[in-house]
C-alpha cells in the first residue's frame, strides 16, 4: 500500500481500538483458512467471525 494511501486511511491513535487491542491496523492482519461454522476467514490471532475457531 502506498504511504499517501495510508495516510487517507489513517484512523487517529486514540480511536483505533484495533490497533489498541492487537497492536497492529486492521489493513496488516493476514487471513487463512475458512471457520467450518461461519466460513469467514480466521485471521492470525486465530479469530473468525463468530469466535468458533479460537
Amino acid at each position: 500500500m502506498s504511504e499517501k494511501k495510508k495516510q487517507e486511511n489513517q484512523v487517529p491513535e486514540e480511536i483505533d481500538t484495533h490497533y489498541q487491542r492487537f497492536g497492529k491496523h486492521a489493513w496488516e492482519v493476514e487471513y487463512g483458512e475458512r471457520c467450518p461454522f461461519c466460513e469467514k476467514k480466521i485471521d492470525e490471532f486465530g479469530y473468525c467471525a463468530c469466535g468458533s475457531a479460537q
